[in-house]
């Protein structure tokens, strides 16, 4: 399984280094080297032992160091309530759509795509037990569904199957300009099962508009590239929004459930791997709180706003409402050997009982923003350059900060 994970990863890398090459703007070029990078990291961590692998590819004629990674330097007005596009196909499984199911839907959609225009596959209401793969080849598609609880796209898949973390996951979108609205992704593996991902999203230029992502641990992953979310739910316990996208999730609510017992629920757990990455984790005017079915009581949880999965880790939380106590620490450590001076963390403006920074962490990659013009760099405009991609996807935004 990771031989196969790791050719998908390296057909992505081939489309990222093409991908540089034709940039008008130079500045971009930076941010699809380091993705590739990222992909390199990702496959050669999907191995137990390294050292046997790489003695294995080198036939014994170089140390495993050798191979260590080095740094590389809308359509619709959803907004406005109005009507969403005529689909092109309808997936029901009452039998009144064209399809019983969305993987037929996104199989046929293959063949009867033309042209370049976005391709909408309404989603009916349903619970569709289902695992997806939207490939590289399938651009600018989009799925609607019913709302939040309504359509509803689930499995059960773990690491304790004996999957890597990346194929647990119940769908897994790799087309650019992806867009997701009104569909909950789900993952109902529990948190004894460890790894359990609802949805990975590696998409450019991708948008989820009112969608709920649930799961416990590793629930949602933002694996690389520009994403946005607007008013989303995510849900779960241990670094259960992880990966190194370049992401802005924008007034979400981000539930925390109850952990297996001597667990702390970390939120995020970012894996910036080059200090030039342009990559990182934007929460924006979201509200993080205890699910709505959680048992979660008062103190009885620690609860952390994330740690570092990679040495340069980025994460900002901005006029964020903490509804839950927050360890006063703010932060954790990854397994007890982060490296705290690479880290970038920041807090800006945030309240609620879960706000107050007088015990945070003393690290010097931790930051106290106090003005506007220190933040207003992880707006949508800046961060993600929004303006000039996400009004075509129709999801609404806040451009700045």
């Amino acid at each position: 399984m990771a031989w196969i994970d790791c050719l998908e990863l390296y057909k992505d890398v081939m489309d990222h280094l093409n991908t540089s090459t034709n940039q008008t703007n130079p500045s971009h070029s930076p941010k699809w080297i380091i993705t590739t990078v990222f992909n390199h990291q990702k496959c050669i961590n999907s191995f137990k032992n390294l050292n046997l692998i790489v003695d294995l590819l080198v036939g014994n004629n170089s140390p495993a160091s050798k191979l260590s990674t080095t740094s590389g330097r809308g359509l619709i007005q959803l907004a406005k309530g109005e009507a969403t596009p005529q689909a092109n196909m309808v997936v029901a499984q009452d039998g009144s759509g064209n399809f019983n199911t969305i993987t037929e839907a996104i199989k046929a959609s293959e063949k009867q795509r033309v042209g370049s225009h976005r391709f909408v596959i309404y989603v009916k209401a349903g619970i569709y037990e289902e695992k997806l793969v939207i490939k590289q080849s399938m651009t600018d598609l989009m799925l609607i569904g019913d709302g939040i609880d309504a359509t509803i796209i689930t499995s059960g898949k773990s690491s304790i199957e004996g999957l890597i973390t990346f194929n647990t996951a119940t769908v897994q979108v790799f087309g650019s300009g992806f867009v997701a609205v009104g569909i909950t992704f789900e993952n109902t593996a529990g948190p004894a099962k460890g790894q359990a991902v609802a949805l990975l999203s590696a998409s450019n230029l991708s948008a989820y508009y009112k969608c709920s992502f649930k799961g416990y641990q590793d629930t949602l992953c933002l694996f690389q590239n520009q994403q946005f979310y607007r008013e989303c739910d995510i849900y779960g316990t241990v670094d259960f929004i992880f990966g190194d996208a370049a992401a802005v999730l924008q007034n979400c609510n981000i539930y925390i459930r109850t952990p297996l017992p001597g667990q702390e629920n970390t939120i995020t757990a970012q894996g910036r791997i080059d200090p030039a990455s342009n990559t990182g984790f934007v929460i924006e005017n979201s509200r993080v709180a205890p699910a709505p079915d959680t048992t979660l009581t008062a103190g009885s949880v620690m609860t952390f706003l994330g740690r570092p999965w990679r040495d340069y880790a980025r994460v900002v939380y901005v006029k964020c409402f903490f509804d839950i106590m927050i360890d006063p620490a703010g932060w954790l450590p990854y397994k007890g050997n982060s490296a705290f001076e690479k880290v970038y963390y920041a807090e800006y403006m945030n309240y609620g009982k879960g706000a107050g920074t007088a015990g945070r962490v003393t690290w010097p990659g931790y930051h106290f923003l106090t003005t506007g013009e220190e933040v207003e760099k992880f707006s949508v405009s800046r961060f993600l350059f929004g303006e000039s991609w996400i009004p075509q996807t129709g999801v609404p935004f806040n451009s700045g900060l």
